[in-house]
Parts: C-alpha cells; sequence; structure tokens
C-alpha cells in the first residue's frame, strides 16, 4: 500500500520503498527499458514484461535517498517518478 498523499492514478508502484522494504515492483508501458538510479548515481536498466510489469532490488536504503525512474527519449532520459525514501 502507497502513502495516502500519492495519487494512486498517476503512480506506477505497487508498494513504499523503505530502508526495510527493497525490493520495487510496479507497471509501465509493455516491453519498454526502464532506467532506475539511486541519488543520481549511475543508471541501472531493467525491462518491463509484456504486461508492463517491472521488479528491482536494492541491496540497502537510507531514510533521505531519492530513487529516479526514467526513459530514454533519443539521447535525453525523462524521469516519470522521483521516490524519495520516507522511512
Amino acid at each position: 500500500m502507497r502513502y495516502e498523499d500519492i495519487n494512486p492514478a498517476y503512480d506506477p508502484l505497487f508498494e513504499n520503498i523503505t530502508t526495510e522494504q527493497l525490493h520495487v515492483i510496479g507497471v509501465y508501458a509493455p516491453e519498454t527499458k526502464l532506467y532506475i538510479s539511486l541519488n543520481d548515481g549511475r543508471r541501472i536498466s531493467v525491462m518491463t514484461d509484456i504486461g508492463g510489469l517491472f521488479e528491482y532490488d536494492f541491496e540497502s536504503l537510507s531514510v533521505g535517498d531519492v530513487i529516479t525512474f526514467s526513459v530514454k527519449n533519443g539521447t535525453a532520459y525523462e524521469a516519470f517518478l522521483e521516490e524519495k525514501i520516507r522511512e
């Protein structure tokens, strides 16, 4: 379940990402390469499946970390979600 201040109509994630919940699961466009970066670090690519589902596991997170989800448009990366770790 997501935080109450997040509008589920525009949220691709199914659960909050926390220091205890390191598994990310969400949905985006089918068969799309997404890029995930932690605190503006190196991007990691993740493919969505035929239904648009994507998953990723972080090794560790700290309160205040920012995870950016983006897609590549030409040579530019366009962020579609920034998730700040709250707990």
